[in-house]
């Protein structure tokens, strides 16, 4: 019973992940905790080997669909990594109570960042952005990076924002180029809270893995058939339900 639940969430958080360009830890780390009974640094670093194996399928299937790019992804992998490093090693001492209320946290700020990243750029031209628009959204990056290394989320969440709205690519290929990223950084976090905790839950690792490659392909598929309102508004409901739920759980 536990391997196919953990398969259709795998499925499930995967696709959702690739669609939307998360990176999948606001939704495991809370079912490893919740259902398995994962402690908070067992789950969070349970959550990021499985997001190894769902992210690498994404980068391949973006990488495939042609809709990395690719300089960017590299220029934000190396700006995150010393905050994935260092927030790595803060994840030892947090009570479950203080990652509950911190995901919760993090969810709702995601909402409220959609919400009001209203702005369409359908009509605009793609890549045609200035050396000075990418420095501004460096800070993103460098920042959560070490959010990624102390809760195990995502950097997408938050750089994709800034991709559509001050680099102004359209959403598929905003996606397709963090997922890449994550993907590096994931391997970098997984690495070090293995080697902190000492602890490989293999059995949901294996089951968990084997939902997020399926999903990872899947997913990919969603941003270049769907609506951008619909994945955006899908977003917004996603991390607000999320949120609500992660707070009253702390409480």
């Amino acid at each position: 019973m536990h391997e196919t639940g953990l398969v259709l969430a795998g499925i499930i958080i995967s696709s959702v992940a690739m669609a939307i360009g998360i990176g999948g830890g606001i939704l495991w780390t809370p079912i490893l905790i919740f259902i398995y009974k994962l402690s908070p640094q067992e789950a969070i670093t349970t959550s990021l080997l499985i997001q190894v194996a769902g992210l690498g399928s994404g980068t391949s299937a973006y990488l495939k669909a042609r809709l990395v790019e690719k300089k960017l992804s590299i220029i934000f992998f190396l700006v995150a990594l010393p905050g994935v490093i260092i927030g790595s090693f803060f994840t030892i001492n947090l009570s479950q109570q203080t990652v509950q209320m911190s995901l919760g946290v993090m969810a709702m700020m995601l909402a409220l960042l959609f919400v009001y990243s209203s702005e369409e750029f359908d009509n605009q031209e793609e890549n045609q952005y200035r050396q000075t628009q990418l420095v501004r959204v460096l800070p993103i990056p460098a920042f959560f990076g070490f959010i990624m290394g102390f809760l195990s989320l995502g950097i997408g969440e938050w750089l994709i924002p800034a991709l559509r709205h001050r680099l102004r690519l359209k959403m598929a290929r905003a996606i397709g180029t963090v997922i890449p990223m994550m993907f590096l950084l994931a391997i970098v976090a997984a690495g070090i809270h293995y080697l902190l905790t000492k602890t490989l839950h293999l059995n949901y690792l294996l089951w968990g893995a084997l939902g997020t490659l399926i999903g990872g392909q899947i997913g990919a598929l969603f941003p270049q058939h769907i609506n951008e309102r619909l994945l955006k508004q899908t977003f917004i409901y996603l991390m607000t339900l999320i949120g609500i739920h992660m707070i009253f759980q702390s409480i």
